[in-house]
């Protein structure tokens, strides 16, 4: 099993996290990336949390920010449903 790439992300208050980017896409229909990665967290129920975001271009740096629509999150979902399909397959 190959292993995921890791990503350092700076917070807000200046302290470095590393996350494992799970899966890096461009929608057409938004002209946007996106990543999905994670901390490797769980939950409650034992499920690994993971964190979605648009990825823009600053410079050299890259800028994470939130996904603010309804019909872009519904857009990822497909995504999302479609690689699980795919790796089960």
């Amino acid at each position: 099993m190959q292993e995921n790439q890791k990503i350092k992300l700076t917070n807000p208050d200046g302290s470095i996290v590393e996350a494992e980017v799970l899966l890096y896409f461009n929608l057409n229909e938004t002209n946007k990336d996106y990543i999905i990665y994670t901390f490797n967290e769980t939950d409650s129920n034992d499920m690994m949390t993971i964190y979605t975001s648009v990825v823009t271009k600053n410079g050299q740096d890259y800028v994470l920010s939130k996904i603010e629509n309804d019909e872009e999150w519904s857009k990822i979902k497909d995504v999302m449903r479609q690689v699980i399909k795919d790796n089960k397959e």
